[in-house]
C-alpha cells in the first residue's frame, strides 16, 4: 500500500508541475501581448496624425496672429505629444511686455492653441523727443519716437524706464491718481489730448486751447457724473473750441473764454 500511495504523490507532483508550466506560459503570453499594445500605442502616437498642422492665436489686439506665432517661435510638423515645446515658446511671449498672461494648451489631433491677455496702452509719457508708452499699472511697454495717438502725459520726473518694468518718476501719487482718472475717462466717452501734471491743478488738454483744471479727484467725479462730458457738448454745440473749464469741488464747474495754462 505504501508504494501505491507514493506513486500516486508522484503522479500529482507531475500535474502540479504541468500547470505551473501553463501559467507561466500564460503569463509570457500577456506580457507580450501588453509589450504589443504599448509598441503600437507609442508608434501611433509617434506618426504624422499627431504633428502639430494648426497654431491658433486667441485674445490678442496689439500683435498680429502672425507676430505672436512669431515671437513665440511656433511650428507646424512637430510631435504635439512628444515634442511641441510649450514651455519655451510660453517663456518665449512671458518676455514680451505686452503680454500680462500667457496660456498654451495642446488640441488634439493637431493643434495648438495660444491664448494671450494683453496689458493695454493707456498713456504715453513725453521723454525729451520721444514717448514712453505705459499700461494703467505705469508698465512701461515700449519707447518710441512716433506719437502713438494716445494720452500725452507731460511734466513728470522719470527715475526709472525699463521696458517691462513699472516706469519710476518723482511725481508717483499724481502718475497713479492720473492713470486711474483716464480709466474714468475711457468708460465716460471723453478723450484728452493731453496732460500736465506738473501742477497741483492738472491741465487736461481736450484741443490746443480748450483745457480742463482741477485736480484729478475732482476731474474723475466729474467724468463719473455725466457732468464734464455735458460741459463740453454744450460747448461743442455752440462751436466753442477755446477756453478753461474749471473744477470749483466735486459738483461744480465754470467756463471761461481764456486759456488759463498757469
Amino acid at each position: 500500500m505504501s508504494r501505491i500511495k507514493d506513486y500516486d504523490d508522484i503522479e500529482f507532483k507531475e500535474v502540479d508541475r504541468v500547470r505551473k508550466v501553463h501559467r507561466k506560459k500564460h503569463y509570457l503570453l500577456r506580457f507580450l501581448i501588453f509589450i504589443g499594445i504599448v509598441a503600437g500605442v507609442y508608434i501611433f502616437l509617434r506618426s504624422d496624425y499627431f504633428s502639430i498642422k494648426e497654431i491658433r492665436v486667441e485674445g490678442n489686439t496689439y500683435y498680429t496672429d502672425e507676430e505672436v506665432i512669431g515671437l513665440a517661435k511656433a511650428r507646424t510638423g512637430s510631435n504635439i505629444i512628444f515634442s511641441p515645446g510649450i514651455k519655451e515658446m510660453k517663456e518665449r511671449l512671458e518676455k514680451e511686455p505686452y503680454f500680462g498672461d500667457v496660456d498654451i494648451s495642446r488640441k488634439l489631433p493637431g493643434t495648438i492653441k495660444i491664448t494671450v491677455t494683453e496689458r493695454a496702452q493707456t498713456a504715453a509719457v513725453l521723454y525729451g523727443d520721444s514717448y514712453i508708452v505705459i499700461d494703467k499699472a505705469g508698465t512701461v511697454l515700449r519707447k518710441t519716437d512716433i506719437d502713438p495717438q494716445l494720452t500725452v502725459l507731460t511734466g513728470l520726473t522719470i527715475s526709472k524706464m525699463n521696458v517691462g518694468e513699472a516706469m519710476e518718476v518723482e511725481e508717483s501719487d499724481s502718475l497713479a491718481t492720473t492713470l486711474r482718472m483716464l480709466d474714468a475717462m475711457k468708460e465716460g466717452d471723453i478723450y484728452f489730448k493731453r496732460i500736465d501734471v506738473a501742477k497741483v491743478m492738472l491741465h487736461c488738454y481736450i484741443y490746443d486751447s480748450l483745457i480742463v483744471k482741477g485736480t484729478p479727484n475732482e476731474i474723475m467725479n466729474s467724468i463719473e457724473n455725466k457732468q464734464l462730458q455735458k460741459v463740453v457738448s454744450d460747448l461743442f454745440g455752440e462751436s466753442i473750441t477755446r477756453g478753461t473749464i474749471k473744477m470749483s469741488g466735486e459738483d461744480y464747474l465754470s467756463f471761461s473764454p481764456e486759456v488759463e495754462t498757469d
